[in-house]
């Protein structure tokens, strides 16, 4: 029997590599991990269409997996990706996914912030990531490094208006929301978490407390323990 197969994907501003921690995860358990860049990141050239519409279909086109895990821009992919096609995902798990912007000034906020970090050199990469583990910190450079500008902003620009609650409700796959503390920086309020999760009976919603919008990094055992303990029942 071959091995059940397990798809990563990134958030945005990043790539394959930070993903590292979830591909040791899984291949304990038997998985074939393999972290897939996403449109414009991971060293890919231009692309026709930016749209969370157009990354979902990307997505979709790298294959039916038995686990599929997406962070942030990775998350909202994923959830678009699946609600469209279920037997695309057999079970899914979102960290701390980017569903929507709030409101037009968060928008204007993230795309400044997002593409300031683009200029960072290694120097203040390490500084700015310094809680973090190293390889987080070394992933972080390499990836930034593969990153086309041009889609950056176009994938932001493309999706100010995007919301995928709905989808979210509409999930018919077993999935797993792993959330950071709107306190310190988690992006997914308590009010769409709690009303996607209370709406769908196949999500399930942990908040990590304390952890911000890269709860893997901020507290990775906490983390691990969710999603071990999640994948450890019956579907």
């Amino acid at each position: 029997m071959p091995p059940a197969t397990a798809l990563l994907l990134h958030g945005f501003a990043s790539g394959p590599a930070s993903m590292w921690r979830f591909q040791e995860w899984l291949a304990e358990l038997g998985y074939q991990a393999e972290a897939r860049a996403q449109l414009g990141h991971g060293g890919r050239g231009p692309a026709a269409d930016y749209s969370l519409a157009a990354l979902a279909a990307d997505n979709l086109a790298m294959g039916d997996h038995d686990l599929v895990v997406g962070h942030s821009m990775g998350g909202a992919t994923a959830t678009l990706a699946a609600a469209r096609r279920p037997a695309w995902a057999g079970r899914l798990v979102l960290l701390d996914p980017a569903w929507r912007f709030t409101t037009a000034d968060e928008a204007a906020a993230v795309k400044r912030e997002e593409l300031a970090a683009l200029d960072r050199d290694a120097g203040e990469i390490r500084a700015a990531y310094s809680a973090w583990d190293e390889r987080d910190g070394a992933a972080k450079i390499q990836e930034v490094a593969r990153v086309w500008r041009p889609a950056a902003e176009g994938i932001i620009d493309a999706n100010l208006d995007a919301d995928l609650r709905d989808a979210a409700r509409s999930l018919a796959v077993p999935t797993l929301v792993i959330c950071g503390d709107p306190a310190a920086g988690g992006i997914v309020t308590l009010a769409d978490g709690d009303a996607v999760a209370s709406a769908n009976p196949n999500v399930r919603l942990v908040r990590i407390a304390g952890a911000g919008h890269n709860p893997h990094r901020d507290d990775p055992e906490a983390v691990r323990r969710a999603l071990l303990g999640w994948l450890a029942v019956p579907r």
